[in-house]
């Protein structure tokens, strides 16, 4: 079984997910170190399904964010980042330990391995220690997180000059440097102390770091080779493979060095803490709920003294296709915090077989532009509505179903940011998986055909075949969120993007619309890539998502529910 809880500090907690034996007994617990910035939202359903792995051999496990990072308390890219990381670590570490578990192992991940190494001078009774596909080099981290955001988004922007911008993550100058300065030896790992595993990818096995560790005679240190990390941590989110026989490696040897028998595990929950505060001092707390009738993971965020029949609307945020509810740059996050510091009860949640709504099963569909995302955005609504305001926004594919969840609950906001997907019909379970292996390797034939003629049918041809689902065309998806006159829609729009939007005749869309009493607006801006890895354009969204919020729906509460529900 599975508990969400808060823990740590009162003024400073972290989200975590203790898993736990379904007899309550556990023979050790492990303290899962995640990687930072996009390999965390990358590994995160692989981490999960590792945790569950361990539940099932009786051992308990414990996955976070670090303070600062993903859902937890705390503001990114702040100078003493790497502080609070080390406090989650060692918060973490207690926790298990004041749940009952009496032998903790400590595993990091990726950069995680950086942190847990480091970590490991100020921990006590830690069994163990397993660096899973270590980076063993905190400079060449990144060094490398520089050169992808380089190639995704461009330029650092020139206004950040204490801020160092990695892929969905930035950190305070100081904190890189503290980074760069991190690094996995083999004298390092025999003054830990205690038994280590590393476990090194096959590809990096002839580097001289990952030699010097496995031909080391360090007394405790086991080091292995395994393969199947670039197919989990390198791949698009849909075409990811979760490595079991690394998790089943790592599972064996930790088992080794547990009790037979082990104990009860007894955990402190806490359902609700304080996250920040609004401009006039008012609290701003966060609550996870589990709604619907597939118990779907949310955080809701609100303003701590705010009944639900005073609050001024009801924001679901919603991320992009390879993201769970925290979204590149915990960019849901701040714009939850924010919302509810003006009045909005603003909802993050996972859909199925995303984050932890859902128990991971290998080979699972992507359910990325399928009805099933829809249906649990249906239900998440039905299940938390008042009679206040409904906002929605979304990134990418999650605009996409804030779009379709409109044909269900009329919204009086409803932003679109990033869309590059405008039909109507959905892709069965897996079937983005199997488009996005399709366009990997070729163009399908009739994908270029259609690019071909799309310059040269003529506009009632082209509205005829998009209503047949045969063209993109933005009005199809954009009827829905517009019937309502008392609606607003914003396509919010990169460079990228905006190609992609013209392409498809989105500005002769949007007029149409308007001709008809649609208020649509629309927002480009001149920098930024599509995923917002980026900073800069993160930021610039959020800044105009909040503009949107506060001018179109008013401080006295809206229409009431049934209104709101459309037949």
């Amino acid at each position: 079984m599975m508990v969400d809880t808060w823990f740590g500090a009162e003024d400073a907690r972290t989200l975590g997910f203790l898993h736990v034996p379904d007899d309550g007994v556990a023979r050790g617990g492990v303290v899962i170190c995640p990687p930072l910035g996009y390999d965390h939202a990358l590994g995160y359903r692989g981490m999960r399904y590792f945790a569950q792995q361990l539940e099932a051999a009786g051992v308990a496990a414990i996955r976070f964010d670090y303070l600062g990072e993903g859902d937890a308390s705390g503001a990114t890219a702040s100078p003493n980042s790497q502080e609070r990381w080390l406090t989650t670590i060692e918060n973490a570490v207690a926790y298990l330990h004041e749940s009952g578990v009496e032998r903790v192992v400590v595993l990091g991940l990726r950069s995680g391995a950086l942190l847990a190494v480091r970590a490991m001078d100020r921990l006590r009774d830690v069994a163990a220690l397993v660096l899973w596909d270590p980076d063993l080099s905190g400079r060449r981290f990144v060094r490398r997180q520089r050169s992808l955001y380089e190639l995704t988004v461009g330029a650092t922007p020139q206004s950040a000059d204490d801020a160092v911008a990695l892929i969905s993550l930035t950190l305070h100058s100081s904190t890189a440097a503290w980074v760069e300065g991190l690094e996995v030896t083999a004298g390092g790992l025999s003054s830990v102390g205690v038994e280590t595993l590393v476990l090194g990818r096959r590809a990096d096995d002839a580097s001289a770091a990952s030699r010097r560790i496995a031909q080391s005679d360090a007394a405790g240190v086991d080091y292995r080779v395994i393969d199947g990390q670039e197919e989990w941590l390198e791949a698009p989110g849909a075409l990811a493979i979760l490595p079991q026989d690394s998790i089943r490696t790592i599972i064996q040897w930790v088992g080794e060095r547990l009790p037979v028998a082990g104990g009860p595990v007894l955990p402190a929950i806490t359902a609700e803490t304080l996250v920040g505060t609004s401009a006039d001092g008012v609290p701003i707390v966060e609550r996870i709920r589990r709604v619907g009738p597939n118990e779907l993971f949310a955080i809701e965020t609100v303003l701590g003294d705010q009944p639900t029949e005073e609050e001024r609307g009801m924001i679901v945020l919603q991320p992009g296709a390879a993201e769970h509810r925290v979204g590149p740059g915990r960019f849901q996050v701040d714009a939850a915090r924010e919302l509810a510091a003006q009045g909005f009860r603003a909802i993050r949640f996972d859909r199925r077989i995303t984050g932890d709504s859902t128990e991971v099963r290998p080979g699972e569909p992507s359910l990325v532009f399928a009805e099933e995302w829809v249906d649990d955005a249906d239900d998440l609504i039905a299940g938390l509505a008042t009679d206040s305001p409904l906002v929605l926004a979304g990134l990418c594919a999650g605009g996409w179903v804030s779009a379709r969840v409109t044909e269900r609950h009329t919204a009086r906001l409803t932003v679109l940011m990033s869309p590059n997907y405008f039909k109507t019909t959905s892709l069965k379970p897996g079937g983005y998986t199997r488009l996005t292996e399709t366009h990997r390797d070729h163009t399908p034939l009739i994908d270029r055909v259609k690019g071909a003629l799309r310059e040269h049918v003529p506009g009632w041809l082209w509205r005829m075949l998009a209503g047949l689902q045969l063209f993109h065309d933005p009005a199809v998806l954009l009827e829905a969120p517009s019937r309502n006159r008392r609606s607003t829609v914003a396509i919010l729009l990169t460079p990228e993007d905006v190609e992609n939007f013209a392409g498809h005749r989105g500005p002769d869309a949007v007029a149409r619309l308007r001709v008809h009493g649609a208020d649509i607006r629309v927002t480009t801006y001149p920098f930024g890539d599509h995923s917002l890895f980026g900073e800069e354009v993160r930021a610039a969204m959020r800044r105009d998502l909040l503009a949107l919020a506060e001018s179109t729906v008013p401080q006295v509460a809206g229409p009431a529910l049934a209104e709101r529900r459309p037949a």
